[in-house]
């Protein structure tokens, strides 16, 4: 250990950078009381003392760290960036009630060492803008500061703060940035001087460009793949590594040589497995495909059809449709290879994976236009994909089916209460059915997301009234709607939306006498991680879906 403990609380650190010239690791610190979920944030510092000798045979004991906090105030704190000189600093802050795709503010300091202790001077908050969100500053070799914004109707953009004047690089319809929900998320790096090299995200894919900074035109330089992920470039920037993750086959780690003036992309380093090597069989090509809303607008998803080579269909039917909702909700899906949607393609279902509105990767207005409408908005866009699916005739509409975990969980419990009459079954992992016990028990990054999304602060007093949107947009209280089978999984060590809300909603099922099955999982926690684990819950989802499948076509299990 480095750092000291502290009675009655628990530190951990993120976003780690080493200060070579002066033994020092700056970072994220957030500590916590051992009875509580609240936490506090910083930045912090930690000078890592040189190595002694006792002259002894047994190891000096080591000397615990004590962390000096640079600064607080904020609630959050996220990507630190030192200057090249290592004299200057630079980091994302904001507050509850924002997420970090809502509303940001970037900071820069002076970095300034008095008696072998670190201080932040000179502090300056360069954006701090409502309806502004900040992504993944970095300075560049002459001292400017290049970052990632969007605003107002704009899609994530470059910008760079230079002589205490910003001035916006590009003015793309691509997506440089991507909702910060992790530490360590990385979509661009400095390449030269004046060039910047950088993931470009639409609808039809991922691929990386070359960015010029005087005039801000962007060159791609790379192949398009469905999604590319973790940039990193060499100290001396003369390698680029990324993975690139592609629709039909696993993903590469990739290589690029920046010293070639010919920049090319070759694969590296293959690190999975395609549907041939699996299982023999070609995989099932997403489509990319739009579809109206009810409401005039255009929602987003990608189709992907049934594919299996040992199998025919029946005559004159059509195959059952599998709508898969992704997390968050302010997440995306995209069409890289995925075994699951290949296992549902592969057992004879047509899968559609959709984007629905609150979705990253298609402007800001897309992404903030779920806020007060979680719930009804992407629940509608759902069904507006369903019946778009229907109308040009290329699934059954007396099979349809839904699945989803975390947020996906709660739009399938959503959606079943909903449109009752559209579905033939669903499964909810780990799912939402009640935003009263959700936001009792949610953790401080989360703390007002749910608030925000429904469009209403939580109060204990009135969120179990029936005006309350609380109680109107909990599936749980409109579980009497609920016609079709349900199966739910959930872990026992989920901490976001853990074993209580899932226990609601098969109890209440119980007692309406409406067919599902719950099943739980020790040692798991939101997303299940054990093999066995993963193995077990879509076996028996699988099998809970051929049974209605069954029925559907009179067929006798065997």
């Amino acid at each position: 250990p480095l750092t000291e403990s502290l009675d009655n609380q628990s530190i951990a650190f993120a976003d780690l950078i080493f200060l070579a010239q002066r033994n020092t690791i700056i970072a994220v610190m957030e500590v916590a009381t051992k009875d509580s979920t609240r936490t506090q944030n910083f930045l912090a510092a930690m000078h890592i003392p040189p190595p002694t000798s006792s002259g002894k045979t047994k190891p000096p004991k080591p000397i615990l760290i004590k962390p000096q906090i640079l600064i607080s105030g904020s609630d959050f704190y996220a990507s630190p960036t030192i200057s090249n000189d290592q004299t200057e600093i630079a980091w994302v802050e904001w507050d509850n009630p924002f997420m970090p795709w809502d509303e940001t503010r970037l900071v820069k300091a002076q970095l300034t060492w008095n008696d072998g202790q670190l201080k932040l001077t000179d502090i300056e908050t360069i954006v701090a803008e409502p309806d502004r969100a900040v992504y993944q500053p970095d300075f560049l070799t002459d001292g400017s500061l290049v970052y990632v914004s969007d605003h107002c109707d704009e899609y994530w953009n470059f910008y760079q703060y230079k002589n205490r004047k910003i001035n916006q690089l590009t003015s793309d319809q691509y997506e440089y940035g991507e909702a910060h929900w992790q530490f360590g998320q990385c979509r661009w790096r400095p390449y030269t001087a004046k060039k910047i090299i950088a993931i470009a995200t639409n609808h039809c894919g991922d691929r990386l460009v070359e960015v010029e900074l005087g005039c801000g035109a962007a060159k791609p330089i790379s192949a398009e793949f469905a999604t590319c992920l973790h940039l990193h470039m060499d100290e001396n920037n003369r390698e680029l590594l990324w993975v690139g993750m592609p629709a039909e086959s696993g993903g590469q780690i990739m290589h690029m040589d920046l010293s070639d003036d010919n920049l090319t992309a070759t694969a590296a380093v293959n690190i999975s497995c395609s549907a041939r090597q699996i299982t023999n069989l070609n995989p099932s090509i997403p489509q990319p495909i739009s579809f109206p809303t009810g409401d005039g607008q255009c929602a987003y998803a990608y189709f992907y059809p049934p594919t299996n080579d040992n199998y025919r269909s029946p005559k004159n039917t059509k195959p059952p449709l599998m709508v898969m909702v992704h997390g968050g909700p302010t997440g995306r899906t995209t069409f890289a290879y995925h075994p699951l949607k290949q296992f549902f393609a592969a057992n004879g279902f047509a899968v559609l994976d959709i984007n629905h509105r609150g979705s990253t990767g298609y402007g800001r207005v897309y992404r903030q236009s779920l806020l007060g409408k979680w719930g009804e908005l992407d629940v509608s866009d759902m069904a507006d994909g369903i019946r778009h699916m229907i109308a040009t005739e290329q699934v059954d509409s007396q099979l349809i089916f839904i699945r989803g975990g975390s947020a996906g969980g709660y739009a399938v419990l959503r959606a079943l209460t909903q449109y009752p009459e559209m579905f033939s079954g669903g499964a909810c992992y780990y799912g939402i059915g009640n935003l009263i016990t959700l936001a009792q028990l949610t953790h401080k990054f989360e703390g007002y997301y749910t608030d925000r999304l429904i469009g209403e602060k939580y109060d204990a007093k009135t969120a179990a009234q029936p005006s309350s949107q609380f109680m109107q947009r909990s599936p749980i209280f409109h579980m009497d709607k609920l016609t079709c089978p349900l199966i739910l999984f959930q872990g026992l060590d989920d901490k976001v939306t853990p074993p209580q809300l899932s226990r609601e909603v098969a109890e209440l099922l119980s007692s309406k006498g409406i067919y599902h099955k719950y099943i739980e999982y020790r040692g798991e926690g939101h997303g299940f991680r054990k093999m066995a684990t993963q193995v077990d819950s879509l076996t028996q989802e699988m099998e809970f879906f051929a049974s209605i499948i069954r029925r559907r076509y009179d067929i006798a299990s065997n």
